[in-house]
């Protein structure tokens, strides 16, 4: 099983395509998006159209909306890695060895080691610090 990371995934769906054929080589069952990773991509959208209410963004509130559906139809297709008991508790204990990476980088960690996943990524210098986690960088 393969989890991407939020900044492999925009550029995924964006359509890089570099990134979109060696995701187009994994099996569409052996693909999955850690639920932090849901979250911080739906935290953006709906940032964007607060921004694009504001008149405070390049975005107008059609286009911030039509992202907004664009992200939510693109998570049906994936399988979603959710936060279990065993994710918390290896954030707690990476939080007691003072693992210095960021809340939600270790929490998607978490997941993907609870979930016996390979993270792909572009942050190797967080995601080199998490005991156990496997995970590949894609440039």
């Amino acid at each position: 099983m393969i989890a991407f990371d939020a900044d492999v995934l925009s550029d995924i769906w964006s359509g890089d395509p570099e990134l979109t054929r060696r995701a187009a080589e994994i099996p569409v069952y052996e693909q999955g998006v850690p639920v932090v990773v849901v979250e911080e991509m739906l935290r953006g959208r709906l940032n964007s159209i607060r921004q694009a209410e504001a008149g405070k963004s390049k975005l107008s509130i059609e286009r911030s909306y039509e992202l907004l559906e664009e992200t939510l139809d693109a998570f049906k297709q994936v399988l979603i890695l959710s936060y279990l008991s065993q994710a918390q508790a290896l954030y707690e204990t990476w939080r007691r060895q003072k693992i210095s990476v960021g809340t939600h980088d270790l929490r998607i960690a978490a997941i993907c080691v609870s979930h016996d996943t390979r993270l792909v990524t572009r942050n190797q210098r967080d995601f080199a610090q998490v005991p156990g986690l496997d995970f590949e960088i894609w440039d």
